[in-house]
């Protein structure tokens, strides 16, 4: 698969069989964590993986009752020092490595944006002066993914200023 073929097949995943991600694919994952770009190269990321079942219940409670977020394979947190500027940014880039390689593998993933975050640094021993970024789930998807329709390009792209199209 190229990267526009991963690009054009990535879905929001809310639905996932129950099954498990083998530990070569794992390394292959976490290798594309590894590789994403960051400011001045600080890799200011550190990512948590939870499996178990039990834990991943009580994160799907702290993150609004996503109830898939308890069915996933493995339910991720990015940390993250929030003193160092693009912080943000960093645990973007590398989760976007992430999906896409979990996209060539088969996986679905699906960015969670909405949790608690002082519940699931509590859960997780998160250390108090670092910052939960983004959550993720990933696991074999279940189910039909149906694409969604996206805007057409030349409703969001402009050449030289804001809102003169590009033609």
């Amino acid at each position: 698969m190229d990267v526009r073929d991963a690009i054009a097949s990535r879905r929001s995943v809310r639905q996932y069989a129950d099954a498990p991600i083998p530990a070569d694919h794992m390394q292959t994952l976490f290798e594309a964590l590894q590789l994403a770009a960051s400011a001045n190269n600080q890799q200011n990321w550190e990512f948590v993986f939870v499996g178990d079942a039990k834990l991943k219940k009580r994160l799907a409670r702290a993150s609004m009752n996503q109830k898939f977020v308890a069915d996933c394979s493995y339910f991720i947190v990015g940390v993250a020092d929030p003193r160092l500027k693009w912080h943000m940014v960093d645990i973007t880039i590398a989760y976007t490595n992430f999906t896409l390689q979990a996209v060539e593998l088969g996986y679905g993933t699906c960015w969670i944006g909405a949790f608690d975050e002082a519940v699931i640094k509590g859960l997780l021993h998160v250390p108090k002066d670092k910052k939960i970024v983004v959550c993720m789930t990933i696991g074999i998807p279940e189910g039909r993914q149906v694409p969604k329709s996206r805007k057409p390009i030349e409703s969001f792209v402009y050449l030289n200023e804001f809102g003169n199209r590009w033609r």
